[in-house]
């Protein structure tokens, strides 16, 4: 059996920083615009990527339904890190985020698996997209970080397929965040999920594909 993709957490690590130098220019291009890239954010989802590596090197498939607690644990990461003790301070959060996601009416984490294993035979540029989309509509998989959280879930199937992981960058923000807004603010309804969300998920998926760069990816060697 041939090893497994990596991650190149160093690129990917550079990416995230220039993005973080030239966020307030990006900002002022978003049709909606966000809070800034605090060094805490750039820190977590550094520790959020190489989670998704050692998750490849141990080939897990992330929407299997043993390992769902995967993606809550993602989530944790981008929000709290990995120190025990910032963890201990947010434990309501994390109680209450952990209920949401297994028990959230309209979307929990049972919903995304079924829509994915529904569409496993997609391209995974489709299948990362429509869980992206799936997770960021409305109402959202978690409380908070869902942009983040997604960005890393997408990564892992890319990743998994050979394809290189999505990372932010100066180039391709502003193609990211708007369309993700667009999303943000749908909701899930019987109209949306047959019209609205299919053409959303479908102009996501050609986003991925033509902004991929191999640089972020190391190949099996």
């Amino acid at each position: 059996m041939s090893k497994p993709y990596r991650l190149d957490l160093k690129k990917i690590e550079r990416s995230l920083h220039k993005v973080q130098k030239e966020f307030e220019r990006i900002n002022s291009r978003l049709e909606v615009r966000r809070d800034p890239l605090e060094d805490v954010i750039i820190e977590n989802m550094l520790l959020g990527y190489r989670y998704i590596d050692r998750l490849l090197q141990r080939r897990v498939t992330l929407l299997h339904r043993k390992s769902l607690h995967h993606i809550l644990e993602l989530n944790h990461i981008v929000l709290c890190g990995q120190d025990p003790c910032v963890r201990k301070e947010f434990d309501v959060h994390i109680a209450a985020t952990t209920e949401r996601f297994y028990s959230q009416e309209q979307c929990n984490i049972g919903h995304l698996a079924r829509w994915y294993h529904a569409h496993r035979d997609k391209s995974a540029w489709k299948r990362a997209a429509g869980i992206y989309i799936l997770h960021l509509s409305q109402p959202q998989l978690f409380f908070e970080g869902n942009h983040r959280t997604g960005a890393l879930i997408m990564s892992h199937i890319l990743a998994s397929d050979g394809k290189p992981p999505f990372v932010l960058r100066v180039d391709n923000a502003e193609a990211y965040f708007n369309p993700s807004t667009v999303a943000k603010l749908t909701r899930k309804s019987v109209v949306t999920n047959l019209w609205k969300l299919p053409k959303i998920r479908k102009n996501f998926a050609r986003f991925l594909k033509e902004q991929a760069q191999a640089k972020y990816l190391i190949a099996p060697r």
